[in-house]
């Protein structure tokens, strides 16, 4: 039940939200830009309804804080220097607040520079030229039929696949293909395509795990995983990059038969097609132009990169907010190709459905018990009977999953792999039309396996207002508004480390995921600092005016100034919250395949080790780290695991296929 904010908390968020977006005076402000304050955008209204839907401790903590800010003397009437001494003040008391006080002010930036679209236009996004997400059409029904059953209801299947995404997508379509009965269950939700990509906002709330980007326990990394009808292919950037070589070559050394060979290219080769994988919906803005002319000066490797778009529905107007889900349904993501494919065949899709522990009797799967939210916010608990289960929800609730249900042995949780993200933003002199285009279409390989196979890639992001802002360093009301204030001229570039460390998942008090890592791995650290110097060197190159770290201790260098002296002085700050930001889109290795029981949780084939009929389909799986976004990886992997399903169902090979 949500908790209303007191009187005396609502003037301290507004005064908080216009101190983090404050009004100000400035000559030549065409666009009215700095004379805005951030609650001209409903903000303070926004994050009122956000901070009320929090969770009871959530919501008691950043309550206390709002009052110990308020009797300190928070008021909008106040001059924006004595909020700003407010807010330090504060900080320097207790560590909890300072970091309760960061969140707050990404939570008020995001809502301030976010807008709902173009039904209700944001202030600001004059001053960027964006306009917004404008794409009208879009299939007005959800593509899928699901199906609702009622509390205390049992399905009975063959199989019963939890998650829809990259892995749970790709093993319901072949099962179902091959004349297994298969039930699946997603904890998110189906959008139409009219519903989808309106909203930066809207898009977290409704489509993500947890909300959006959310911190690890330890405070380290930012994650963000999909949480929907197709889970991560429903939301992903759509970056179809095979596994490399090198990858294939040290699984299969670790047990993995056949990962090295043709019969898992052959895997590769089925997806990418079934995809319609290409690289003719690929256009260039900005960002990639910046990053290529770079990259040529430099002497480095590019290449552009292969999507799964369908041309005939691909805009690059509109291409830009697929991370808000795709409105043109040009996405060929599992709720478009294999997902379809399952229930074209009889396949059950159940939404809302949150897996609660599976069932076990002998020693070996016998189903999963669900709890079924409905639309008008009812539970009902519901069971599907099946002798073979596959979990598929992501390599942070796939290991929570199994914790709650007693499964998997000592390796569960542990080797949790993030691709850990390090972030650069250069400045350029004219505008980039960065939300023109897709997020992803070229990318930096250079240096992907540098040493011993572990390096890191150099991407593009999509384009965002409220991540951006929620993201960019703030040293000051004022300071913050400037560097908002070009954000039409900047060039976001990301190094993507192919982990060697690992963090871990294990279960709150709750029963829910808890997730800590951080980026200590000698290599890890390395292979960080030197992706930062390359990012840094390929904005330079491509002619940034300056350049800013996600680390709001470091100064941005400017052009003029000698670069390296910079990128030293950038090793001075830590790699985690205090320092530079890290954040990972790619979650693997929790429940991953091996040979040895107490270092993996599944053997080779993708079955738990002591619990037969129990299998791994998705990114959990992962024996390493993939070194390249994991999607293609994934459902070539699934695709291989669906076919030890079969037989373990008694389905004979050469039996009805998907493909």
């Amino acid at each position: 039940m949500s908790q209303p904010l007191s009187p005396g908390q609502r003037r301290t968020l507004l005064a908080l939200v216009d101190t983090f977006a404050p009004a100000l005076r400035r000559a030549g402000d065409p666009h009215g830009f700095y004379a805005t304050p951030g609650s001209a955008s409903g903000a303070h209204l926004a994050a009122e309804a956000f901070l009320a839907e929090l969770s009871g401790d959530q919501r008691a903590d950043l309550g206390r804080l709002l009052d110990i800010l308020g009797r300190a003397g928070m008021r909008r009437w106040m001059p924006l220097a004595g909020r700003e001494a407010v807010l330090r003040g504060v900080s320097r008391l207790d560590p909890r607040a300072a970091q309760g006080i960061a969140a707050l002010r990404r939570l008020c930036l995001m809502l301030t520079y976010a807008g709902a679209g173009p039904e209700a236009p944001n202030p600001f996004w004059r001053q960027f030229g964006y306009p917004g997400p404008t794409f009208t059409g879009g299939a007005s029904e959800p593509d899928l039929p699901t199906v609702r059953p009622g509390d205390g209801a049992t399905l009975e299947a063959d199989v019963v696949v939890v998650g829809s995404g990259a892995g749970g997508g790709v093993i319901a379509g072949e099962l179902a293909g091959r004349g297994l009965r298969v039930v699946v269950l997603e904890a998110g939700a189906q959008f139409a395509d009219a519903e989808l990509g309106k909203s930066e906002l809207w898009a977290y709330r409704n489509l993500y795990w947890r909300g959006g980007f959310t911190p690890t326990a330890d405070g380290n990394v930012s994650l963000i995983a999909g949480k929907t009808l197709g889970g991560g292919t429903t939301v992903n950037w759509m970056n179809c990059v095979r596994t490399p070589d090198e990858v294939r070559r040290e699984w299969a050394g670790l047990g993995l038969e056949g990962l090295d060979g043709p019969a898992f290219e052959a895997d590769l080769d089925a997806v990418m097609a079934r995809l319609g994988a290409n690289d003719q919906a690929s256009e260039y803005n900005g960002t990639h132009l910046r990053m290529l002319e770079g990259a040529q000066r430099l002497g480095y490797r590019a290449r552009k990169a292969f999507r799964n778009a369908d041309p005939a529905r691909h805009d690059p107007q509109h291409a830009g907010h697929i991370g808000f889900g795709d409105a043109t349904g040009s996405k060929q993501s599992t709720l478009k190709t294999y997902l379809r494919d399952a229930v074209a065949r009889g396949a059950r899709i159940v939404t809302r459905a949150a897996a609660e522990r599976i069932l076990t009797e002998g020693g070996r799967a016998v189903g999963v018990a669900a709890t079924v939210r409905g639309e008008d916010g009812t539970f009902r608990q519901v069971t599907v009977r099946a002798p073979q289960v596959v979990v598929a929800g992501g390599a942070l609730e796939t290991p929570a999953l199994l914790l709650r249900s007693g499964l998997g042995g000592p390796a569960v949780g542990e080797y949790l792999r993030l691709h850990p993200c390090g972030v650069l933003t250069g400045l350029f002199a004219e505008d980039q039309r960065n939300w023109w285009g897709p997020a992803q279409a070229a990318l930096v390989d250079e240096f992907s396996g540098r040493v011993g196979g572990y390096g890191y890639l150099v991407e593009t992001i999509q384009y965002t207002t409220g991540l951006h802002a929620a993201a960019a360093t703030w040293r000051s009301g004022a300071a913050h508004k400037d560097l908002m204030a070009g954000h039409s001229r900047s060039v976001t570039l990301i190094h993507l480390t192919r982990d060697h460390g690992h963090g871990r998942v294990t279960l709150d008090g709750q029963g829910q995921a808890r997730v800590t890592y951080a980026v200590t791995d000698p290599l890890d650290v390395e292979n960080y600092w030197h992706g930062q110097a390359t990012v840094a060197r390929l904005l330079e190159a491509a002619g940034a005016e300056a350049i800013h770290a996600s680390s709001g201790r470091a100064r941005p260098w400017k052009r003029g100034e000698d670069l390296e002296a910079w990128i030293a002085g950038l090793r001075t700050q830590p790699i985690d919250t205090g320092g530079h930001a890290v954040f990972s889109a790619h979650q693997m290795g929790t429940a991953r395949m091996g040979l040895d029981p107490d270092t993996s949780v599944a053997n080779p084939r993708g079955e738990l080790h002591r619990t037969p009929g129990v299998w791994i389909g998705d990114t959990s799986a992962f024996p390493t780290s993939s070194g390249a976004n994991p999607m293609i990886t994934c459902m070539a992997l699934a695709r291989r695991t669906a076919r030890f399903v079969a037989q373990a169902a008694g389905v004979r090979e050469g039996a009805l296929s998907a493909d």
